[in-house]
């Protein structure tokens, strides 16, 4: 079973990921990754429409 530390590492390492391939250096890369697992933990406590998809690194690279 997989917990909430174990999503927010792997949304960790996609964020990372994605921030690498848009070419930017591993600081800055870290940096987004980190700012990405705030995103999704403040997302986590919203009250919102359930159904709603977590948003993606593409998404919150570009806002």
């Amino acid at each position: 079973m997989q917990t909430t530390t174990d999503r927010l590492e792997l949304a960790r390492g996609q964020a990372f990921d994605y921030a690498i391939e848009q070419g930017g250096p591993p600081s800055r890369a870290e940096d987004f990754a980190g700012e990405y697992v705030c995103v999704l933990e403040d997302r986590a406590t919203e009250l919102r429409y359930p159904d709603l998809p977590a948003p993606t690194p593409e998404e919150v690279w570009f806002s």
